[in-house]
């Protein structure tokens, strides 16, 4: 491990930044023994220009990516469980230069890599407000297969994630970390994130409003901040979804890639 990705390691755990990896199911449950749940998610993303550092080096060279997650989760008790994530690329389309002054279009598609993770939580109630403390390891396994252009890295990663929330009868807050070191060429890599949200009822179910901030980061210079609002509805005891949008603010890429993006993401999750 070199200097940078060490010292990028210490400032993840110890200087408070706030790093995001969420959990089936949406954050939220199973919270007791023996509980167990899957959740599917469809991403759509679109980044308008190709960015190196904080210019556009080429506006207007598009990526579109869409993308369809499967992840399940299992809870022996509900301090201890183990997630399994499995993206596909329904398909991903991006416009490169072709060294001729015009463009060229790459095209992905398939399985990418799968995540696996063992979260440890420990939960609290207080006077008003309930919460957890999180601790988790996890391992990426490579499965997209090495292309020219491929939205997966297919290499096999180490990753640790911290988390925090706390949720009264109006409000729920949530902030995690997470960072990933690769067996391979990529940076070292972290995301962080803030979520704030106000818990409602309607109708005998209840859901949140959230704003969420998302910040992402690797130790070749990269970094971008996304923030939009999130919309969660608790159909019933069984039956979840979520729906959120999330604009790039700020986008600096420390290598040629696509930026200045919108993602969009439908969730819908079962619980037993």
């Amino acid at each position: 491990m070199n200097r940078s990705t060490t010292k990028a390691l210490w400032v993840l755990l110890f200087s408070g930044i706030l790093l995001k990896a969420d959990d089936p199911i949406m954050n939220m449950m199973p919270r007791w023994d023996d509980g167990w749940g899957f959740q599917f998610i469809e991403e759509y993303r679109h980044e308008s220009d190709l960015l190196l550092g904080d210019r556009k080096a080429y506006p207007n060279f598009v990526e579109d990516v869409h993308l369809l997650h499967f992840e399940t989760v299992y809870t022996w008790d509900k301090s201890i469980r183990v997630t399994a994530k499995f993206p596909w690329v329904l398909d991903a389309r991006r416009e490169m230069p072709d060294g001729l002054g015009g463009k060229k279009v790459e095209h992905d598609n398939g399985i990418g890599d799968a995540t696996l993770s063992l979260p440890l939580k420990k939960y609290f109630n207080l006077d008003g407000k309930s919460g957890s403390w999180s601790f988790k390891p996890m391992l990426r396994v490579p499965m997209s297969g090495k292309d020219d252009y491929e939205i997966y890295h297919d290499q096999w990663a180490n990753g640790l994630g911290l988390g925090y929330e706390f949720e009264t009868a109006k409000w729920h807050v949530h902030v995690s970390t997470s960072g990933w070191v690769y067996h391979g060429s990529r940076p070292f890599e972290s995301q962080s994130s803030l979520d704030l949200g106000y818990n409602f009822e309607a109708r005998g179910t209840n859901g949140s409003i959230y704003w969420e901030s998302d910040f992402y980061w690797e130790d070749d210079g990269s970094e971008t901040l996304a923030a939009g609002p999130a919309l969660y509805w608790n159909v019933n005891d069984t039956v979840h979804w979520k729906l959120e949008w999330k604009h790039d603010f700020h986008d600096r890429q420390g290598v040629l890639d696509h930026g200045n993006g919108d993602t969009f993401k439908f969730s819908l999750g079962f619980v037993f």
